[in-house]
């Protein structure tokens, strides 16, 4: 949690150096569609937020060929799943596996600055079956972290208990906060 709480404070800087900006040139203080364009920190620290605490657990598909797949164990062993089978990808597992994610369990937005690998990173699915709403639903996350960090102050009220699985990621206890508007 601490490696958010320093993400949060780097998150406020970008988010009020929009702001003062806006300031400085006599810009009307609402959020333009070219002000989320300079919000890679916020961009990072969402992606972040997403892959560990994805939104989707898993998905169905279904093999439309023969796919034969190398075991990671045995590298002699192969797997072969047959045309027509239903395969259950964990998105879970892909985000918190250490191959892909070192140190998965660390908030660590500057995995971001490079562009995962191809089916890697999928928080609101893959393919032709991903969310439609997808990028909707991050800049409103963008959105509401602008106005969150530049109009208020906060801190987190309650204790830090950890982070409950079943079957979304979710703060074991709510994730209380106190916010004083800032004057």
């Amino acid at each position: 949690m601490s490696d958010l709480v320093v993400s949060c404070g780097v998150l406020q800087d970008e988010q009020e150096a929009i702001m003062k900006g806006k300031e400085k040139c006599g810009e009307e203080q609402t959020l333009s569609w070219a002000d989320t364009k300079k919000m890679p920190i916020t961009s990072r620290v969402i992606q972040e937020t997403l892959r560990v605490a994805s939104i989707l657990s898993f998905t169905f598909r279904e093999a439309v060929a023969d796919v034969e797949y190398e075991g990671q164990l045995h590298h002699n062993l192969w797997y072969l799943i047959p045309k027509g089978w239903k395969v259950l990808p964990l998105f879970r597992n892909i985000h918190h596996s250490p191959e892909i994610f070192p140190d998965p369990e660390k908030f660590d937005p500057s995995r971001f600055e490079v562009v995962p690998k191809p089916n890697t990173f999928m928080p609101f699915g893959n393919g032709t079956h991903s969310c439609p709403g997808n990028e909707l639903a991050k800049l409103e996350i963008m959105v509401l972290l602008y106005h969150l960090t530049t109009k208020y102050r906060w801190s987190m009220a309650g204790t830090n208990s950890g982070i409950q699985y079943g079957p979304f990621a979710l703060p074991q206890n709510g994730l209380p906060i106190r916010l004083i508007r800032k004057s």
